[in-house]
């Protein structure tokens, strides 16, 4: 079992008990701010499949990239996939983090890919009921799978893929690994939240939920939509996490749209990752500050038996702060934790 605390004892901490109060909520102002975007990125588009099981066949939308060439030594260099968010992926961190430096130290391409239905990534001009259906977990990870094979052809690339994310980003950088183990060598997650369902419920008016439709302030009406049908969070207060209102998420998109379930998702997504067992995930590093609040649904290392796999926690940093572009504040917690991922993304690549 691979836990690595840098500041703190690992056996010291328990997520519950960190005071809530001095726990910093970093995610908003991460997507909002604006970031010097990266000068060297190349932009394209990948004709993606709206459905990739059956559905809709045929038709496909333009789904936006960027590229960076300039640190790779040649087509077997290895590659960096920078899985972007819940949000246009030139606001914010996503295009201008610190998977450049590893880009540079790895001798690496560096890829980043627009999330479906964010940004300009739209399948559709509107995000009607009918529409919005095709934005599911299943059709994420093919969206990463098919584009991968796409770029890497048409590149030329026959390198090995780590890919790296954070905050939502993350748990699909970690399920990706997953999932399509045979596409990627490895895998960051940080600050990704693993576990579905917990959290204040949203339907206790005692929490002093206001059970309005929050699409237009807490992500969008898509995140709202994968909340509501996938993953069983949101926050929307800046200090507390919440369990979706079933009540709202029917009066947003109607009883025909399935609710989460979150005993499926944990089964699926988070038991496997701690498991003592041969099916379970390998070469992830899941990373997660002391002082952020979704490290409280993040992977617990004390509960860890999976060798295969490290859980790291950064003592002081609020959300993702070892994937945040590098700033003269950092911490020496934060720059171990970069240099851990770039240690064992050496032993992936092997």
């Amino acid at each position: 079992m691979m836990i690595i605390a840098f500041g703190l004892l690992a056996s010291s901490v328990s997520f519950a008990s960190v005071d809530r109060s001095t726990r910093t909520s970093d995610d908003a102002t991460l997507h909002s701010r604006k970031i010097t975007r990266n000068k060297d990125l190349t932009e394209g588009v990948f004709n993606q499949p709206i459905d990739h099981f059956g559905q809709l066949t045929g038709q496909t939308f333009a789904q936006r990239y960027w590229v960076d060439t300039q640190y790779a030594s040649g087509p077997n260099a290895p590659v960096i996939f920078h899985i972007c968010g819940e949000g246009d992926a030139e606001v914010g961190y996503f295009l201008h983090d610190n998977a450049i430096e590893w880009a540079k130290s790895l001798g690496a391409n560096l890829v980043y890919l627009e999330h479906r239905y964010y940004g300009k990534s739209l399948p559709f001009a509107d995000l009607s009921n009918d529409h919005i259906q095709y934005l599911t977990l299943d059709n994420v990870m093919e969206d990463f799978a098919t584009f991968e094979k796409w770029i890497s052809a048409k590149q030329g690339w026959t390198g090995k893929w780590i890919s790296v994310g954070g905050s939502y980003s993350g748990t699909l950088s970690a399920i990706y690994r997953q999932t399509h183990p045979e596409l990627i060598v490895g895998a960051l997650a940080a600050s990704a939240p693993m576990i579905s369902g917990v959290g204040q419920d949203d339907d206790d008016s005692s929490g002093g939920v206001d059970n309005t439709d929050p699409s237009a302030s807490d992500g969008g009406r898509p995140w709202v939509y994968q909340s509501c049908t996938k993953f069983g969070f949101w926050q929307t207060d800046g200090s507390t996490l919440y369990e979706p209102s079933t009540a709202l998420c029917k009066a947003i998109f109607g009883d025909a749209v399935p609710m989460y379930n979150k005993d499926a998702y944990n089964q699926k997504y988070y038991a496997p990752y701690l498991a003592n067992s041969d099916a379970s995930p390998s070469n992830i590093l899941f990373t997660y500050g002391t002082d952020d609040i979704w490290t409280t649904i993040g992977l617990p290392p004390q509960s860890n038996l999976n060798s295969k796999i490290t859980i790291q926690l950064i003592d002081g940093a609020g959300h993702h702060f070892d994937l945040n572009d590098p700033t003269s504040s950092d911490t020496d917690a934060v720059k171990a934790a970069r240099v851990e991922f770039l240690t064992l993304a050496k032993e992936w690549l092997k």
